[in-house]
């Protein structure tokens, strides 16, 4: 099940993250577009700010702050 939750909320990666799309540095910063459950197994989808989009596990990344889209 998709949860919605936390959509909007920036966060940034604890270590380097290697995925199929590219390496995440230490530090890179994105926005998390859902969360979902895959074989038992919790995984947050981030867009993140260098253009690529990729499910991370929760103890990769930590979460900052909503986006408050009214300041915009």
């Amino acid at each position: 099940m998709i949860d919605r939750t936390h959509t909007g909320w920036r966060c940034r990666t604890r270590r380097l993250i290697r995925t199929v799309k590219g390496d995440l540095p230490r530090g890179s910063q994105g926005t998390v577009v859902y969360e979902t459950e895959n074989l038992g197994r919790q995984l947050i989808f981030v867009s993140w700010d260098t253009g690529i989009s990729v499910p991370v596990f929760p103890d990769e990344i930590e979460l900052a702050t909503q986006i408050d889209a009214t300041a915009e």
